[in-house]
């Protein structure tokens, strides 16, 4: 009777352990999700696996700036990306860090990704900013400024005086 306790025990504790994961394997399979999505420009699905600050800051800063400037060439020249997970550390309860290596047909780049845990969940973290100057160079943007302020609006072009200056002069 004892054997046959211990065994159900030792049985009961073997499907709980299996059917749980890793945090390694969590921030993996979240960090696959987001790589991947962004290796292969699909900026939506990317959005699952990401911070709010991610997706508010980052993600639709690309969408907004950079997406629709990218020369379709471009994304064909650069897909389909695949990701390789090369090494994951877990630096605190809720920190990790991805090193992965992103094969194209173009290229192979190696990067490192920031992982949070929000909500019980692993999360890309990612910050890029588009610098102010950039946003207003884009070929939309102006157009859009354009029409705002009916031709009024000048670019100014690399190498010319701010305005403060000019205006001092």
């Amino acid at each position: 009777m004892k054997n046959i306790t211990f065994l159900s025990g030792f049985l009961i504790m073997l499907f709980l352990f299996a059917g749980c994961k890793s945090e390694k394997a969590l921030v993996e399979e979240s960090a696959m999700g987001y790589l991947t999505a962004m290796g292969n420009y699909r900026i939506a699905e990317a959005e699952t696996y990401a911070t709010e600050e991610t997706i508010e800051n980052t993600l639709h800063a690309i969408e907004k700036y950079i997406m629709p400037n990218l020369e379709p060439s471009v994304i064909q020249h650069n897909t389909p990306a695949t990701i390789e997970i090369k090494d994951i550390t877990i630096t605190a309860d809720t920190l990790a860090k991805v090193s992965y290596v992103k094969t194209t047909p173009s290229q192979v780049q190696s990067g490192t990704l920031d992982m949070v845990k929000r909500n019980n969940q692993w999360k890309a973290s990612v910050s890029i900013q588009i610098p102010e100057v950039l946003k207003v160079t884009y070929e939309a943007d102006a157009k859009a400024l354009d029409e705002k302020y009916k031709g009024k609006l000048k670019v100014a072009k690399p190498g010319d005086a701010p305005a403060e200056k000019k205006a001092q002069e």
